[in-house]
């Protein structure tokens, strides 16, 4: 009894202090950014193709979309809305920004970039509520986060009655679920899966509702944690989920279906790789001044540069590499700072706009 009254009043003084969410949000929301620049490595569009950094760069990055669904996890559950108007507020949110970019998107690849008809735009626009298109992949991130939308109210109940030991259990069976990918490319076994089945035993709590138990998970039990422990501990997962990614990377066979299960968001490795991450910043306490300014700003406007950032990106990125002779990483780093403050300066201005407000924050 002693030990859980702990554990509820450092999580009522975790929440007060809760600046260290921003950090992540602009953390994740460059990296996803990196990701695009290292594309341009990777596709070989900078006309300076290297494998050996694209590998580098491309088993860094991987925690991105993994820590926003964290952050989410933290702060949307459990949820006390129910579901309709849980559905109302985040959908709403949501829908209309997929919608609008989506189309926007569209028409600046058609017009701009590669010069494609109407009739191929328009069939490009009607598509887009089943799925994106090859104008904007990073939507894909939209897509997902709404059947996450859809899923947070259901499991709501059962999260604010678990105990740690029943949410310990979940997970455990979700990180398992992490293996089931290298499981079938060793063995071709997967718990059920065949051509007319892709339901594996563990399908149900696999994927990114596991990155959603698993923030609440670390806000509501690790503020007992001391912060030594909590650094150390994240670090160390970090480095071995980073380590054991590009190893891989390396080691696989190369083809494209082989870089992608290594890099799969729900793997073993990026899972280290973003929980590490999260350790390693939670509950750091930012002392007011610029830089907790600026994190702040940044993370204000995060989902509206993560929606605009892909207009900008590859342009920059092959400006550079085609007008100055830098290395492939720093041309990722310097691209990538250029975008963030150019998509930043964007979204600023655009929220003046008032209805625009709706479609980036």
């Amino acid at each position: 009894m002693e030990d859980q009254l702990k554990t509820e009043q450092a999580i009522l003084k975790n929440k007060v202090k809760i600046n260290w969410l921003d950090l992540l949000k602009v953390i994740a929301v460059f990296m996803v950014i990196v990701a695009h620049a290292n594309d341009c490595i990777i596709l070989n569009q900078d006309g300076n193709f290297n494998f050996e950094w694209g590998t580098y760069i491309g088993s860094l990055y991987r925690f991105s979309v993994p820590l926003f669904v964290l952050i989410s996890g933290v702060l949307l559950l459990p949820t006390k809305l129910n579901t309709i108007e849980f559905y109302k507020k985040r959908l709403w949110r949501i829908l209309p920004a997929l919608l609008f970019w989506g189309v926007a998107y569209v028409i600046f690849d058609g017009l701009v970039l590669n010069a494609k008809s109407w009739d191929k735009m328009w069939l490009d626009i009607v598509r887009l509520p089943l799925s994106f298109g090859d104008a904007s992949p990073h939507l894909w991130y939209l897509y997902m986060l709404v059947g996450l939308y859809l899923i947070i109210p259901i499991i709501s109940p059962w999260v604010a009655k678990a105990t740690k030991r029943e949410l310990e259990l979940v997970l455990a069976i979700f990180i398992f679920s992490t293996f089931i990918p290298y499981l079938k490319f060793l063995t071709g076994l997967a718990f059920g899966v065949c051509d007319w089945n892709e339901f594996h035993s563990f399908y149900y709590l696999s994927g990114f509702i596991g990155y959603l138990l698993m923030g609440h998970y670390l806000y509501t039990y690790l503020p007992t944690w001391s912060s030594l422990v909590k650094r150390c501990t994240g670090v160390v997962l970090f480095l071995t989920g980073y380590g054991i990614t590009y190893y891989l990377t390396i080691s696989v066979p190369f083809s494209i279906p082989n870089i992608e299960m290594v890099w799969y968001y729900c793997s073993p490795n990026v899972f280290l790789e973003a929980v590490g991450v999260f350790l390693m910043i939670e509950g750091l306490e930012l002392k007011n001044g610029v830089f907790t300014s600026v994190i702040q700003a940044i993370a204000k406007y995060s989902f509206g540069i993560f929606l605009i950032h892909y207009f900008f990106i590859g342009v920059i990125f092959r400006y550079l590499a085609a007008k100055f002779d830098l290395h492939p990483g720093l041309n990722v780093l310097v691209s990538c700072s250029i975008t963030l403050m150019v998509a930043f300066g964007t979204v600023w201005l655009l929220t003046r706009i008032k209805w625009m407000r709706k479609l980036l924050l």
